[in-house]
């Protein structure tokens, strides 16, 4: 994006910080994190722009809804104009998150109602800074300063995004964010390098930090040859900025995560501290007494929270940062991808129990979703008839599930046709059975857009490549007749789609239907969702058996496999004090893979100076408790909350933090969309010195876990 500076202005009535900005290119790939100093301007930083929110009509966390309104009923946003939707406007709609008080949310976790004084409804007053890095990667950064900010005891809460979005995830503002406001903290959200970077390829629009579209000064804007030859060949095509940018910003997450902190102190200090408005009156003598009243990281309590590949960007951030500004670090179903040092030829174990210890593989998401997105859709029959007095989410849908198993096997994949041979390879790949009854609702709402995109983006692979023969497309959208076919926007327009997206693929429009996903470019038919899709040459829809066996092949190719390398994370937390809070029961980031594996990988790089606790979550996934698994599983943003109150506790009233445990978590029961509201009977509460059989341990690479984990 081009260099912005930003004077005093009036946007839509509300008051607007001045800032004086300029901004220089950054070096990219190489990480260099001097130690920052928190009154001079980064020379990297360009501020978008500003506003300041009552608390009345409009506020930091729910746009001036309310959590009255949000927890009552389902909100479709509206637009004065469909075309020209206005920056509050999409900002509003990304807020309007229906928010189910049956799973605890509004009492137990998030905007807890009954603990507030006065009753305000869940608004905060304040201010909000939108700004970028001006250089290549253009990462996003949105600052949340509460009116009531704590300038006697300042604290900042560092929030990277939830999986690829941008600065306005609901669920980041309404339940990280707002712990950090309830707090008297500034909050500041990173987009981590991706945030909802929809391109479409025949105008050339995309969208803004604020989501507007525009043609210039976007975030992502990918160089096409001859434009109007590929959308004649490949119509109502797009990019996305995760999967096409060329960058693996996943490489990054860290510093990006660093780099929003700075933000945050510079921005704090430009509009709080006192020496800072009045140096230009003092003479030089005086500049260590302004930085001795300013903001810092020794005055300033700085804590990062992110779920899932936002909390893989706060392991990360954790792992660089020799300078000590982070004081704490919670990560919930963190999406992270830890290696063993080579040059200690150490190995990763787990011990259930007393048994024996057994070898903890490491694996990607690239790897093990791959793997997935090979398997579950001919397995599905078998699931059914391993549970066949469980409903099992959408496996109604798999009609064509033999047609899967029998290209597998003709693609020698499986030695046999039978569902059940590809569940036992699913199981054996880490995959327990107590998460079959997942299975067919994640592959279904991921489909093959989980695997492709981190495929894409350690590949560095261009749009234009269409990769193993798949590109992005408008679907159609009409949820009874909906066969996946390429259909140009209609029901959803270009304008609107920034509200609507989360930055993942597929799109959806509701739960039948999407608006963008990934198209199988060569099928026998006609380009189509691959759901719908028949494999090059086949007669049958077996959701493009060929295409998932392309990707599989392609995570072994040397530029996905240096992509790779660039992601992994060494363990190494610097002594930080850190919780990883992860669900037993997650099919989307593997427990082996990820938090188990890193906390054995941080016995080994930190041994005894770790302040790593590990907490694992019984009926817990990384779902949301919601229907249609509401009476099986549990929200893990409780205990997210909970490690955060933890952590805080101990910084500010240095009490002794819990012991790494299991939480014997108890699911709701009942009947899916008839079950009773949750309580702390089922939320068990995470204990200070738990029981003896619920404590985890971690050694020399070894996570000892209880027998009943396993």
């Amino acid at each position: 994006m081009n260099n912005k500076k930003l004077t005093t202005l009036c946007l839509l009535g509300l008051f607007v910080i001045p800032f004086s900005v300029y901004a220089a290119p950054a070096a990219r790939l190489k990480i260099n994190r001097p130690d920052t100093t928190v009154l001079q301007e980064p020379d990297w930083l360009a501020i978008d722009s500003a506003f300041f929110y009552d608390g009345d009509r409009d506020d930091l966390v729910t746009a001036g809804i309310g959590f009255t309104t949000l927890s009552s009923q389902a909100i479709t946003p509206t637009f004065a104009n469909p075309k020209e939707p206005t920056v509050q406007e999409l900002r509003k709609a990304k807020l309007a998150r229906y928010i189910d008080t049956q799973t605890g949310e509004g009492s137990l976790y998030g905007f807890r109602t009954k603990e507030s004084t006065p009753l305000f409804d869940g608004k905060f007053a304040g201010s909000e800074i939108i700004a970028y890095t001006d250089d290549n990667d253009d990462v996003g950064m949105l600052l949340q300063i509460p009116l009531d900010f704590n300038k006697e005891k300042p604290c900042i809460v560092a929030v990277p995004s939830i999986d690829s979005d941008g600065l306005y995830n609901a669920k980041d503002v309404q339940i990280r964010g707002i712990w950090g406001l309830r707090h008297h903290c500034a909050v500041v959200y990173n987009d981590k390098g991706l945030g909802n970077g929809i391109y479409e390829i025949a105008t050339g629009r995309g969208f803004t930090l604020t989501g507007t579209v525009d043609t210039d000064n976007l975030p992502f804007s990918p160089l096409i040859n001859n434009r109007a030859a590929f959308s004649a060949k490949y119509p109502h095509r797009y990019a996305i900025k995760q999967l096409h940018s060329k960058q693996n910003p996943e490489s990054k997450w860290g510093n990006y995560v660093l780099k929003s902190i700075d933000f945050a102190f510079y921005a704090l200090n430009k509009q709080f501290s006192e020496n800072e408005q009045t140096k230009i009156n003092k003479n030089d003598s005086n500049k260590n007494n302004a930085n001795k009243d300013s903001f810092n990281k020794d005055n300033t309590i700085v804590l990062v929270y992110g779920a899932t590949d936002g909390g893989g960007a706060a392991l990360k951030a954790g792992e660089l940062d020799k300078n000590g500004v982070i004081d704490g670090i919670v990560a919930v179903n963190p999406q992270i991808y830890p290696t063993a040092p080579t040059q200690k030829k150490a190995t990763l174990s787990i011990q259930y129990g007393t048994s024996g210890k057994t070898k903890l593989d490491t694996k990607s998401i690239a790897d093990y979703s791959t793997y997935a997105a090979l398997y579950i859709p001919c397995a599905v029959p078998a699931i059914m008839n391993a549970h066949p007095d469980t409903y099992v989410p959408y496996a109604d849908y798999y009609i064509f599930s033999q047609n899967r198993c029998d290209a597998l096997k003709s693609a020698k994949l499986l030695t046999t046709t039978k569902p059940e041979e590809a569940l036992q390879k699913l199981h054996d790949y880490g995959w327990t059975p107590d998460m079959d009854i997942q299975l067919p609702y994640f592959y279904y709402k991921t489909s093959i857009g989980l695997p492709y995109q981190y495929i894409s983006e350690y590949g560095r692979y261009d749009v234009t490549d269409n990769m193993c023969s798949y590109s992005v497309a408008s679907t159609h959208a009409n949820r009874l007749f909906n066969q996946g076919d390429i259909e140009p926007l209609s029901e959803v327009s270009f304008e609107q789609l920034w509200s609507k997206a989360n930055g993942s693929l597929p799109l959806w429009r509701d739960n039948d239907a999407t608006v963008l996903d990934l198209v199988n470019n060569q099928d026998a038919n006609a380009p189509r969702r691959e759901f719908f899709s028949t494999s090059k040459n086949s007669k049958y829809i077996d959701y493009n058996t060929q295409g998932a066996i392309c990707l599989r092949d392609n995570l072994q190719k040397a530029r996905v496999q240096k992509g790779l390398n660039e992601v992994s994370a060494s363990g190494n937390l610097n002594g930080i004090k850190t919780f990883i809070v992860h669900g037993k029961n997650n099919v989307k980031q593997l427990p082996d893979y990820t938090s188990r594996a890193y906390v054995a990988l941080n016995s080994i790089v930190e041994g005894k100076n770790s302040k790593l606790r590990y907490i694992e979550v019984d009926n817990s996934s990384y779902l949301d408790g919601l229907i249609p698994f509401d009476s099986q599983l549990l929200p893990i943003d409780y205990y997210g909350e909970s490690a955060m109150d933890w952590l805080w506790s101990n910084l500010t009233k240095q009490t002794t933090l819990p012991e790494s445990q299991v939480v014997h978590a108890k699911a709701r029961g009942g009947k899916n969309g008839v079950v009773p509201a949750t309580t702390t009977v089922n939320l068990v509460p995470i204990m200070q010195s738990p029981d003896r059989k619920n404590t985890i341990k971690k050694e020399n690479g070894t996570l000892f876990l209880p027998k009943e984990s396993r």
